[in-house]
C-alpha cells in the first residue's frame, strides 16, 4: 500500500497549530480573529477550528490503520481490544487534565505545578514506547516502570483536592472529559463503528448523519442523557465531534477508491463538493444555531468540517501530487509523536511557574507575542525530536 503522506502532514500541521494557539493565554493584544469565541458568541475564531481539524484527521487515520491491521492478520477481537485500551488511556489522561484545572492549592499536599509534573511523568512511564525486543531483565524493567507509573497515578488520584466554581472543596470527579478524554470517546465510537462499516462509503455517511442528528437534537436543548453527570448528551461530544471523525473516514474511503481508479481529478471534484455542501449546510444551520465552539453547535461542526476538507485538498495536492515535501521534515515529529508533543507543554508551563521565570512584556504583546508563541511551538517540537532520540515517545 502506498502511504498517503498528506494525512501525516495534515496531522503535523494541526499539532503545531494546536501548540501555538494553546499558548495564546500567555500573550496580550492579539487579533480577535485568532482567538476562541466566547461561550454563546455567534463567531468563529481561527483557534476554534484546530480541534475539529484534529478530529477530522483522527477519522482519516482509522481506515488505513484498520486496513494495515487486517493485512497483518490481526483478528477483529484484537483490533477492538486495541481500540478499548487506547480509549481508556486517553480518557484517563483527559480526566486528570480536566481535574488539574480545578486544583486547589489551599487544601492540597502538593503545589499544582508539582502535581502536574508528577502526573505527566506517570503518563510517560505507562505509555512510553519501550523496545519490543529486549533482554529478559530489561523487559522486566520496562514492565516494572509501567507498574510504578500506574501506582503513581493512583496516588495522585487519592491526593487530589479541587475547588468547584462555587468555591467548594471537591475530590477527583468527572465534570467534563478534558480534550484528550473527548478524543478518546470520539475514537472509540468512530473506530468501533468502522469495524462494522468497513469500506462502505454509504455506511459512513449514515453514521455521519446519525451523529450530526444527535448533535442537532442536543443543541436544540432536548435532553437524552444516560450519564447522570451530563446535562444533555449521552454521547460525550454530543455526536458532533464524532461527525467530524466520520467526515475524515469518508474522505479516506474516497482516497482508497482513488487508489483503484487513479482519477485524481474526480477525487478533487468529489471532495470539493463535499466541502462546499458542508459549508452551505453550516450557513443554513446558522439560521437556527449560533456558530460557537464551546457550545459544540452543528453550525460549528459543519463549517469546521468544510474548512478541514478544503485544507486537506490543498495539502494532498502539495505533498502527494506535487511532492513538495522538503519543509515537512522539520515538523514531521509533530505528526508521529503527537501525544508527546501535546504533553510536553505541561512540563514547560509547570517549570516556568516553579522557577518564577517571567518574559519581558514586549515579548508577550501583539505580533511579537505571536512570534514568541510560534518559536515556543518549534521549541516543543525540538524537545520531542530530542526525546525520540533517547527512546522516549508516547504511543497508545
Amino acid at each position: 500500500m502506498n502511504r498517503i503522506i498528506s494525512i501525516d502532514v495534515f496531522r503535523s500541521i494541526t499539532m503545531v497549530l494546536m501548540i501555538w494557539v494553546n499558548d495564546f493565554w500567555t500573550i496580550n493584544n492579539i487579533p480577535k480573529w485568532l482567538k476562541h469565541a466566547k461561550t454563546g458568541e455567534d463567531y468563529l475564531g481561527f483557534s476554534d477550528v484546530i480541534f475539529p481539524w484534529f478530529l477530522f484527521v483522527l477519522g482519516m487515520s482509522i481506515p488505513f490503520s484498520f486496513e494495515n491491521r487486517i493485512k497483518k492478520g490481526e483478528p477483529i477481537f484484537t483490533i477492538w481490544s486495541h481500540i478499548i485500551l487506547r480509549t481508556i488511556a486517553l480518557v484517563v489522561m483527559g480526566l486528570f487534565h480536566m481535574n488539574m484545572e480545578m486544583y486547589n492549592h489551599d487544601t492540597s499536599y502538593l503545589s499544582k505545578p508539582i502535581y502536574v509534573i508528577i502526573s505527566t511523568i506517570a503518563f510517560f512511564m505507562i505509555w512510553n514506547i519501550y523496545p519490543s525486543k529486549l533482554e529478559k531483565k530489561w523487559d522486566i524493567a520496562s514492565k516494572a516502570i509501567r507498574l510504578i507509573g500506574v501506582i503513581i497515578l493512583i496516588i495522585m488520584f487519592l491526593l487530589f483536592s479541587g475547588k468547584d466554581y462555587e468555591g467548594n472543596t471537591i475530590g477527583f470527579a468527572i465534570h467534563w472529559w478534558g480534550i484528550l478524554g473527548l478524543i478518546g470517546w470520539v475514537y472509540l465510537i468512530a473506530a468501533s463503528a468502522f469495524i462494522f462499516i468497513r469500506s462502505s462509503i454509504i455506511g459512513s455517511f449514515i453514521a455521519f448523519f446519525i451523529c450530526l442528528g444527535l448533535n442537532i437534537i442536543s443543541s436544540s436543548g432536548i435532553p437524552y442523557n444516560i450519564f447522570s453527570w451530563q446535562s444533555v448528551n449521552w454521547i460525550p461530544g454530543g455526536g458532533g465531534l464524532q461527525a467530524l471523525a466520520f467526515g475524515g473516514i469518508i474522505v479516506s474511503l474516497l482516497l482508497m477508491k482513488k487508489r483503484v481508479n487513479r482519477n485524481i481529478k474526480n477525487l478533487y471534484i468529489t471532495l470539493f463538493c463535499f466541502a462546499t455542501l458542508s459549508l452551505l449546510s453550516g450557513f443554513l444551520l446558522r439560521n437556527y444555531f449560533v456558530l460557537n465552539k464551546n457550545l459544540g453547535t452543528p453550525t460549528w461542526i459543519m463549517i469546521s468540517l468544510s474548512s478541514a476538507i478544503f485544507l486537506f485538498i490543498f495539502i494532498h495536492w502539495l505533498t502527494d501530487v506535487k511532492k513538495i515535501l522538503s519543509w515537512y521534515k522539520y515538523i514531521k515529529i509533530a505528526g508521529t509523536a503527537t501525544l508527546t508533543c501535546y504533553l510536553i507543554p505541561y512540563f514547560v508551563y509547570s517549570f516556568r511557574t516553579i522557577t518564577g521565570i517571567v518574559l519581558p512584556e514586549f515579548l508577550l504583546t501583539g505580533i511579537i507575542g505571536l512570534v514568541k508563541s510560534i518559536l515556543y511551538s518549534l521549541i516543543i517540537i525540538s524537545i520531542c525530536w530530542g526525546l525520540k532520540k533517547i527512546k522516549i515517545q508516547l504511543k497508545i
